[in-house]
């Protein structure tokens, strides 16, 4: 790579949201903007309208038809006229309404709507309450995904306590039924109901928790017992195939409460923590389907989850494996939010609407049932919620091993996904309303929509592949010292953000030592069988990298990843038959380089 392209990829990097203006945003006439008198305009006094307004307003025919509140997407715009921090916002969400006012600095209200409100007799809780309270009550809400507003400061909208308005209105009940599935695992079952447990006591909340082992030894059996009996949970044995979905409902089956709360056995509820009724007070409100919440790593640092949302590869954990201590988009990983779905790890929802929606599938064994469900319930037009302001620690992978790490239960996974995207076909078409459109749709951390940032790992098929070349062979080996690298991942993986399937990814990251990054291109050499294959690499950017080598200069792009159709090889390879090259060109142009065999 030459330095030029190299230090323009740093920059295009380095601001994304000036890559995404130049190659995404709509080019529209500018014209003035003429509302129909039945519509009101709502500004914020520090922001401008963006010239382009009129002409989307038409194409989203939004006087035409009738829409009673309008928004758009806004960004920021400094004193020099450079634009940053756009805020993509999601569809109507009615839960997000009570974090914060999302629809922002610009919304468009039609007057018999505000009349309404005026008559519902909305307290005096100053214009930004007023618009939350028409957007609350709005029946055909259209949101624009382009930018159109461009505030002048930072502005949050009035984030309001996520508790504030758990359950108003509504009768919270004074008992949950907790379905958790268990097999030998007595330890980690100890560590979840302990913390549940006092929890309950301490919100008065009466629990009727039970406990389903599906084949448990013996010893393990007469362990349960024992907790059962200390913690009064009941426990059911009943040796079978581990099918989730059918022994979440047969749980429900053994339970009456009117409000269900399905858990792992590894998730651990931290000392002091107060979250029953907060839960349940979002369970009980007319509109929602399920609800869920954050989910940290042992430790508390990382993010495991804070909602899902449907990418291009399946449904995803946004910020998974995030650092929790920053906090990310409009407060993603803070506030209460609507998702496209919660996980089945924690995830609580009324009787009613889950037998409304069917219950678990039993065609689902493990993947895609909690997805389903919440899918279900999107479907007969509830809304999925997670609630962000307060975390449970998750064990995950304690109690199981990764379907994608035993080739047996990667095809279950496979085919789970394939019937979850046939049964849900129109629904998976419109996308996920709370994920907008000028998202990449294939990354974790909602980054903007960029064609030459978001997929820049090359993929081989059979067609690709050609045998090593000369320029790989006449690598020197590498001394001591020369090359720092590490293959960090070697694995076959089910999907990608761009629709490859069944694919070998070969990632890490590597440079030479005391040579600029761009002077070296990462390589692959692969061993299959008799052959071997040189592989491009897609840079990664790697901030750690320069965290850990201070001194080493340009290694921001020192990550690599390169995917290869598995049905291209004759077999699985391990990191045992993979070298790295790093290849470059001289001052006459020669072949260079160094591989790590």
């Amino acid at each position: 790579m030459k330095r030029d392209e190299y230090k323009s990829l740093i920059r295009d990097i380095g601001d994304p949201y000036a890559v995404w203006i130049r190659e995404k945003e709509i080019r529209r006439e500018e014209g003035e903007l003429h509302l129909p008198e039945n519509y009101t305009l709502f500004l914020d006094r520090d922001g401008d309208i963006d010239p382009k307004i009129a002409a989307a307003l038409s194409e989203y025919r939004a006087f035409e038809d009738g829409f009673d509140l309008i928004y758009t997407d806004e960004d920021e715009r400094d004193r020099n006229g450079r634009r940053h921090d756009p805020f993509f916002k999601p569809d109507h969400s009615p839960h997000t309404l009570e974090s914060f006012y999302y629809p922002g600095g610009l919304t468009i209200v039609r007057n018999d709507l505000i009349e309404s409100v005026e008559a519902g007799g909305t307290d005096a809780g100053g214009r930004l309450e007023f618009l939350r309270e028409c957007a609350r009550a709005s029946k055909k809400p259209l949101h624009i995904p382009e930018v159109m507003y461009h505030a002048l400061s930072h502005h949050k909208y009035g984030y309001r306590d996520p508790g504030k308005d758990a359950g108003k209105g509504a009768v919270r009940p004074d008992s949950l039924a907790v379905i958790i599935l268990s097999k030998d695992h007595p330890e980690l079952l100890e560590n979840c109901v302990s913390g549940l447990f006092a929890a309950a006591d301490r919100e008065n909340i009466r629990l009727e928790c039970v406990v389903i082992d599906n084949g448990s030894l013996e010893e393990n059996r007469a362990k349960y017992e024992e907790l059962s009996a200390k913690y009064g949970f009941s426990y059911y044995f009943e040796e079978r195939d581990f099918v989730y979905s059918a022994l979440c409902n047969r749980g429900v089956s053994l339970t009456k409460s009117e409000i269900l709360l399905f858990l792992n056995d590894d998730i651990e509820v931290p000392s002091g923590r107060v979250f029953l009724k907060k839960m349940m007070g979002e369970a009980v409100k007319d509109k929602t389907g399920a609800v869920g919440c954050k989910l940290l790593y042992p430790g508390g640092e990382r993010i495991q989850h804070c909602g899902i949302t449907l990418l291009k590869s399946g449904a995803s954990h946004c910020f998974s494996g995030y650092s929790d201590d920053k906090t990310y988009g409009r407060g993603i990983n803070r506030v209460k939010r609507n998702v496209f779905a919660v996980t089945g790890a924690c995830l609580m929802v009324k009787r009613d609407r889950f037998n409304e929606a069917g219950g678990f599938d039993e065609e689902l064994s493990v993947a895609y049932t909690d997805v389903d469900l919440c899918a279900s319930l999107v479907s007969l037009k509830y809304y999925n919620v997670c609630l962000n302001d307060f975390y449970l620690i998750h064990h995950e992978s304690l109690s199981r091993k990764s379907d994608s790490e035993e080739t047996d239960k990667f095809f279950r996974l496979k085919k789970e996904r394939e019937y979850f995207y046939r049964k849900y076909d129109s629904l998976i078409k419109n996308g996920d309303p709370w994920y907008n459109v000028n998202l990449t749709g294939t990354e974790l951390d909602m980054g903007v929509a960029i064609s030459s940032l978001t997929d820049r790992v090359p993929f081989f098929d059979a067609t690709a592949l050609s045998s090593a070349p000369a320029n790989a062979r006449n690598c020197k080996k590498a001394s001591e010292g020369e090359l720092l690298y590490n293959i960090e991942y070697c694995g076959v993986r089910q999907s990608d953000a761009v629709g490859h399937e069944n694919f070998l990814e070969i990632s890490g990251w590597g440079f030479v030592h005391g040579k600029p990054g761009y002077e070296y291109d990462i390589k692959v050499l692969l061993k299959d069988g008799d052959r071997a294959y040189f592989l491009n690499t897609g840079r990664i950017k790697r901030e750690d990298l320069i965290i850990v080598f201070p001194k080493e200069r340009d290694i921001l792009l020192s990550g690599f990843s390169v995917k290869v159709d598995i049905t291209s090889l004759s077999g699985v390879p391990d990191k045992g038959d993979i070298a790295l090259c790093f290849t470059g060109r001289d001052f006459f142009g020669r072949d260079r380089g160094f591989i790590t065999l």
